[in-house]
């Protein structure tokens, strides 16, 4: 049963949104709105753009809330508590912008490369699907996102960790 989650602004305004999301979708913890036209919609905003809306199966509404909330935003939808799975055989990955930085629809709409990566990491680390790094518990480390950071996770989430950051038009490699 998929379930809708409310999100509104917080520290992020709501074109932070969508870097989240993708995030999120490609790490299989939300779900894309289908339109009536059949366009895939990673997040709905609602009429007078007040607040966001995204999907989500209710077995994960829990790691959506913690994820969108780590990324900056308030989410009003209750929903269960998402458990955090520990750190288990911890790898780090590099993360690079997939694309040539830009704020048209051609590249990272909006807010640029650096603010895209900066909030999908946000959203990954607030979802467990990565874990902390560096000595302030940060949900990745680097001085410019836009250009390079890195990340870590449970080598079990590598697949996830990859998927969320490719959604968010981001590659990530592990470290040798």
């Amino acid at each position: 049963m998929d379930i809708i989650v409310t999100v509104a602004p917080r520290q992020a305004r709501l074109d932070h949104l969508l870097p989240a999301a993708l995030a999120l979708i490609g790490a299989d913890i939300l779900k894309f709105f289908i339109a009536h036209d059949q366009r895939k919609l990673p997040v709905r905003i609602t009429p007078g753009g007040t607040r966001g809306e995204v999907t989500c199966d209710k077995a994960q509404g829990g790691y959506a809330k913690a994820g969108i909330y780590a990324a900056g935003f308030d989410i009003p939808t209750s929903t269960e508590p998402a458990p955090a799975p520990g750190k288990k055989d911890i790898v780090t990955l590099t993360v690079v912008p997939a694309l040539e930085d830009g704020i048209d629809d051609k590249h990272y709409p909006g807010i640029g490369a650096a603010e895209f990566g900066m909030t999908a990491a946000k959203a990954l680390c607030g979802a467990f699907v990565t874990q902390t790094i560096g000595p302030n518990d940060d949900p990745y480390i680097g001085d410019d996102p836009g250009t390079s950071m890195q990340v870590c996770c449970n080598k079990v989430d590598i697949p996830r960790v990859i998927g969320g950051f490719a959604y968010a038009l981001f590659k990530a490699t592990l470290d040798s």
